[in-house]
């Protein structure tokens, strides 16, 4: 099955998205998810995935993170054009408190892949797709279940970390969200966002 669900995704490599974290939560208001994220006071805009990614290349972005946002009946789903604040396991803890249940798929330009699930506030597995014996130090676990059959494929990262995403959260991501308009909300810079920036990035 995770096969086919890589095949669904391979528009992930086709349509050139060389960075991109995308997470969904359950048992969480989109608010609360945005609450999550730092976002509590941040104006909302309209704005098309192409359009961060045409802000973020202008000299003057500078610290400029924006978040597209869409809420379905049983989840919201966050999506970051170069952004990472889905990928930090403190976000994580924060967005399934209580709960919750929280993946984010991440990949960037330097090759680099993870991804996360936390459940009620904890993180429960972080780990590299490409290569499962990368995983962060100090969480020595066991990969769960729902991570057999991932073949190390460097050709389609992108597409097994989506695969792996909908096999655990039984929720299908649109390619059509990479291009119609959706709401945003602009976060705050990580590094600001802690009282201590080291235990935030620890699983």
């Amino acid at each position: 099955m995770l096969d086919t669900l890589v095949e669904r995704y391979r528009w992930a490599e086709q349509d050139g998205l060389v960075a991109l974290t995308i997470t969904v939560a359950t048992g969480r208001t989109e608010d609360e998810v945005v609450a999550a994220f730092g976002g509590t006071q941040a104006p909302r805009r309209i704005m098309t995935f192409r359009q961060i990614g045409d802000v973020l290349a202008l000299p003057e972005a500078g610290s400029f993170h924006p978040m597209l946002i869409v809420s379905t009946d049983s989840c919201v789903v966050t999506i970051e054009n170069t952004g990472f604040h889905g990928s930090i396991p403190e976000i994580a803890r924060r967005a399934s408190a209580d709960g919750g249940r929280f993946f984010s798929a991440y990949w960037d330009m330097h090759g680099d892949h993870q991804v996360m699930y936390a459940e009620d506030g904890h993180v429960q597995v972080v780990f590299d797709p490409v290569d499962t014996r990368r995983v962060p130090a100090g969480l020595s676990v066991p990969l769960p279940r729902w991570a057999e059959g991932v073949r190390p494929d460097a050709s389609s990262a992108g597409a097994s970390c989506l695969a792996l995403l909908e096999r655990v959260m039984c929720v299908r991501i649109d390619r059509d969200w990479m291009h119609k308009p959706l709401s945003a909300v602009i976060l705050p810079d990580p590094a600001t966002m802690f009282d201590d920036p080291d235990a935030a990035w620890r699983p």
